[in-house]
């Protein structure tokens, strides 16, 4: 029986960090991620609100992976021009109240 203890997790990269704060600042929406625990350098963007139906069909993801920051940069300024050329959602229908 193994009675190692299991192993410690490396400490996260200031400079990584400090990237993952810069595209946070560049594009508000998304929340933004690295991970190299796997042996493979991986960046990922959550978007902050869930697409909307209109907003998926145009090619709007929630979450998106590259394997560089300058990738990552790449796809979220892609997402940014998807958004930006939808039409302005309609107002949700709500009941009128009659008092």
């Amino acid at each position: 029986m193994n009675t190692d203890p299991p192993p410690r997790p490396s400490r996260p990269d200031p400079a990584r960090r400090r990237q993952c704060t810069a595209l946070e600042e560049t594009h508000p929406g998304w929340r933004v991620f690295h991970d190299a625990g796997t042996g493979n350098s991986v960046w990922s963007a959550y978007r902050r609100a869930f697409p909307t139906k209109q907003e998926v069909a145009a090619g709007v993801r929630l979450l998106i992976r590259a394997a560089t920051a300058e990738q990552l940069d790449e796809k979220l300024k892609a997402q940014t021009e998807i958004l930006a050329a939808l039409p302005p959602p309609e107002p949700p229908i709500t009941p009128r109240t009659f008092l």
